[in-house]
């Protein structure tokens, strides 16, 4: 099973907002979702604003054998105790970034989608305090 990755457009003022499958039909279907729970996604983006790969430190609810169902049955991801790693194959990132995200879980427990959040003017905002 292939993890899928849809993308929005980008809006001046949210960013680019991503939706991560994990389920097998592609979709959370939104009476599919019975629990959110809130992480700090570390991404990786191409030039054009596609994930290449990123990783999110999995909260103590979500690492049974059970939550993680979906995540381990996909090839391009990795569990190493507490981090999930998703790598995009045939992609390469330019920039490197913390994004807001938000795991979705089933009745059942599993993660079955992950949302993520990311602003490129956070970044240069970030980027001016610094200096």
């Amino acid at each position: 099973m292939a993890i899928q990755v849809a993308r929005t457009e980008f809006d001046e003022q949210l960013g680019y907002q991503y939706y991560v499958a994990f389920n097998s039909h592609g979709t959370a279907e939104e009476d599919e979702v019975h629990d959110r729970v809130p992480v700090e996604v570390a991404v990786s983006l191409c030039e054009n604003g596609d994930l290449a790969d990123f990783s999110f430190e999995l909260p103590k609810i979500c690492r049974s054998q059970a939550a993680l169902t979906f995540v381990k049955e996909a090839a391009n991801a990795r569990y190493i105790e507490p981090r999930v790693y998703i790598t995009m194959p045939e992609l390469n990132g330019d920039t490197v970034a913390r994004a807001a995200g938000r795991l979705e879980l089933d009745l059942a427990g599993r993660i079955i989608g992950l949302a993520i959040l990311w602003s490129p003017i956070e970044m240069l905002q970030s980027a001016a305090e610094i200096s």
